[in-house]
């Protein structure tokens, strides 16, 4: 088996699926045991640790939507001020993606960009319109996780 299966470098590459593998080979433990005391609640610790791991998931979604939010802005915008600002939001935002956006969790974000769209744009309609009422602001507009991470395609270039 090579070095890069083993649980400790999946811990450092993937920490979301590494907490997800724990979790579930807690729970197996668990249920292999049979009788005597034991002072670990199994289950609680498994739930705790891929809690830990979802929470990543939930930072992840977060901050795509946040780079979403203001790509919608910069999509609608006919000024230039704020666009600096958004500009600056996307680019540390997308930073710190980086960090926490693992292997195993990309095609989770990757399956719920329609529901990230909608939540960005409820948030774009609602602090873009007051200041500038007449834009035409395209609801429609959606981009694909390479360009919101600024892979391939960057709306950003």
């Amino acid at each position: 088996m090579a070095d890069d299966h083993r649980p400790s470098d999946t811990y450092e590459r993937d920490f979301y699926l590494w907490t997800q593998t724990q979790a579930d080979a807690l729970r197996a433990e668990a249920k292999r045991r049979t009788g005597g005391s034991n002072a670990v609640d199994w289950e609680r610790v498994a739930e705790e640790i891929e809690d830990i791991g979802n929470s990543d998931l939930r930072e992840c979604y977060s901050r795509v939507e946040t780079i979403i939010e203001h790509l919608f802005k910069l999509a609608w915008t006919r000024q230039t001020d704020p666009a600096a600002g958004w500009r600056d939001t996307i680019l540390r935002e997308r930073n710190a993606l980086e960090l926490v956006l693992t292997p195993s969790l990309r095609p989770k974000v990757e399956q719920s960009l329609a529901q990230r769209h909608q939540r960005a744009l409820r948030l774009a309609e609602s602090s873009f319109a007051p200041h500038e009422p007449g834009a035409q602001r395209d609801p429609y507009l959606a981009w694909a996780l390479p360009q919101i991470l600024g892979e391939d395609r960057d709306p950003l270039s």
